[in-house]
């Protein structure tokens, strides 16, 4: 006689951490070279290799430079490792979420420094002419109406520009572009440990899907997902606002003798953090779910959710990673000091309010899958 024995039910310690395979892969690619940049910074601390070894960040602080560049390379080896094994279904799931933790405490926030901010401000600056020209494009493309007073409007502008600002152009120009060529290097770091840390955050949530408790948060964040947009939204306007009063007679936080060039830079930074609110307020408004219908090719059709989520996400990691280190940066501050760089630069709160933001988009867009629906947009259907 033969008795059948009910299989044991797998525990969280013995069940396979489950993430996409993209995901891991990028990991495994994120780590890899994150851990070379390590061992390239331990073999030759002087030899300014991308940008140089860590200067000031809290892993540097805490173990000095020989200490966190090792931890940075064991660290990022040991994810090589992990994400690896996760790719054969083998890694338990407390397993990657420890390892992930790791990743995205050294790679993260151990290795943030006030460049990681500066670096996302400056590249979506100089970003804006060509997103201010695609605009203008697409305007005159798609609205026939407007089309003669706006391209009039543009030429007008054009050339008073060229008039009275072109040699505050050229000054600025010739001053920001072999700049940035120097620091592609450090740039280039900043956004390898960024996508590191991020990455392994992604993975980390992924794994978490399953979890009853963090389904349960999701749920919460989804609910609320509006004021916490709105909150996230608002993060950038303090020094949206102080920057454009470089343009005005009554600079704030600003050097002395502005010159024409810096305050026309003051303004590229206040236009960048202006796009950053209204990309934010995106993400819970209709064009943020359809594609409206002055854009190129992809007019009406439905947002893809990894097209909101990877970069709100990434952005969100960058704030997030920085936060720690500009703290640590206004230590030796007055009071009164650190509560003015906390509200010009809340990367303490806006990166945790941009993540839980793209969270709630995320899961709206998940139930409108659900529900087979989508919303539309005005005069989508006639692109």
């Amino acid at each position: 006689m033969t008795t059948n024995t009910p299989a044991p039910s797998l525990t969280d310690t013995d069940r396979p951490a489950a993430a996409p395979r993209a995901l891991l892969l990028a990991a495994v690619l994120a780590s890899a070279l994150i851990a070379l940049l390590g061992a390239a910074w331990a073999l030759a601390p002087d030899a300014d290799l991308l940008g140089g070894p860590p200067d000031r960040t809290p892993l540097e602080l805490l173990l000095g430079p020989t200490g966190a560049v090792a931890t940075l390379a064991a660290v990022s080896l040991l994810g090589v490792g992990a994400a690896l094994t996760a790719l054969s279904r083998r890694l338990p799931r407390p397993a990657l979420l420890t390892v992930a933790a790791a990743q995205v405490l050294v790679a993260g926030v151990g290795m943030g420094s006030m460049s990681t901010l500066s670096t996302a401000g400056y590249l979506l600056a100089l970003a804006m002419p060509a997103v201010v020209g695609l605009l203008v494009v697409q305007v005159i493309r798609r609205y026939p109406r407007v089309r003669v007073p706006v391209a009039g409007i543009v030429v007008i502008a054009l050339a008073a520009g060229a008039l009275f600002l072109g040699e505050a152009l050229l000054d600025l120009a010739g001053y920001l572009l072999p700049a940035f060529v120097a620091e592609i290097p450090m740039i280039s770091t900043t956004l390898l440990l960024v996508a590191g840390g991020a990455l392994w955050a992604a993975l980390a949530a992924a794994a978490l899907r399953s979890d009853g408790s963090a389904a349960r948060l999701a749920a919460r964040v989804t609910r609320h997902r509006v004021p916490l947009t709105l909150v996230a939204a608002a993060c950038p306007l303090p020094y949206a606002l102080i920057r454009l009063s470089w343009l005005t007679p009554w600079p704030l936080m600003a050097p002395d003798g502005l010159e024409l060039s810096t305050r026309l830079w003051g303004l590229a930074l206040s236009s960048g953090s202006w796009l950053a609110v209204v990309l934010t307020l995106g993400l819970i408004l209709p064009w943020g779910e359809r594609f409206p219908r002055w854009m190129p090719v992809v007019a009406g059709r439905e947002v893809p959710i990894a097209a909101a989520a990877v970069p709100g996400g990434a952005v969100a990691a960058l704030f997030t990673f920085a936060a720690v280190p500009m703290l640590v940066g206004a230590e030796m501050m007055t009071a009164a000091d650190r509560l003015l760089f906390a509200v010009t630069f809340p990367c303490w709160l806006w990166g945790p309010a941009l993540a839980l933001a793209v969270r709630g988009y995320i899961g709206h867009r998940r139930d409108q899958e659900r529900r087979g629906s989508a919303p539309e947009v005005a005069g989508a259907r006639r692109a």
